[in-house]
């Protein structure tokens, strides 16, 4: 894995948790990796489709909410000149601090999305990375989230999403769903789809050209 190379910054919010994040505060304080997001090939495998996936080699300035114990925020770090990532539970975000705490340029925050999306003057992002986050919301927070991830991309930003496919007890929308909800923007181009029995990985820009077609290729 590899890590950043500078010290974390931390902010807190003052949201109270709700149930799901209380779930996960109880889950990650009897377990640093309840996922084992580390040790699984499925794990490591899927953040490298991840990483693969995205369109720029670097960014200005991202955003990864629900950033659990902070295994995929060390490795978008290197390839960001900045980086907020945050989580509801304040375990994950204590974890996430460790595991960053070398890295100047990014900043952790405990959130409970959509209600504290960043405030102005932290977008916008011109990447935004949601992974095994949005399937635990209703439709109505879901439908909000998408118009704070649309209005604060900034020109020819990224959006990716990535959610495991199988049902579970605490989900309450299904992945296609929750990716169906970006897909339906007008404003957004998806560049690339990744499907498998597993996970759905899929990636957006509000600029239609391809990787090729942004270096000039193909023109």
């Amino acid at each position: 894995m590899t890590t950043a190379t500078a010290t974390a910054t931390s902010a807190t919010t003052t949201a109270a948790p709700g149930p799901i994040s209380a779930h996960f505060q109880q889950l990650y304080r009897d377990d640093a990796d309840p996922w084992q997001v580390r040790q699984r090939w499925y794990e490591q495998r899927k953040r490298a489709l991840l990483l693969a996936s995205l369109p720029q080699a670097r960014y200005r300035n991202a955003y990864e909410p629900g950033c659990g114990n902070g295994a995929l925020t060390a490795e978008l770090a290197p390839r960001c000149e900045r980086l907020l990532a945050s989580d509801g539970a304040a375990e994950a975000v204590l974890l996430t601090r460790g595991q960053l705490a070398g890295a100047r340029h990014v900043t952790v925050r405990q959130q409970q999305l959509p209600a504290d999306w960043p405030p102005r003057g932290s977008g916008p992002f011109d990447l935004i990375v949601i992974s095994e986050l949005a399937y635990y919301l209703d439709g109505a927070a879901l439908a909000r989230l998408v118009d704070c991830c649309v209005a604060d991309l900034a020109p020819g930003g990224t959006i990716v999403l990535c959610h495991w496919r199988r049902p579970f007890k605490d989900r309450v929308l299904a992945p296609a769903r929750v990716h169906g909800g970006f897909d339906a923007q007008p404003a957004l181009h998806r560049l690339l789809r990744h499907e498998e029995e597993d996970f759905l990985l899929d990636v957006w820009s509000n600029q239609a050209a391809s990787v090729a077609q942004r270096e000039g290729l193909g023109i």
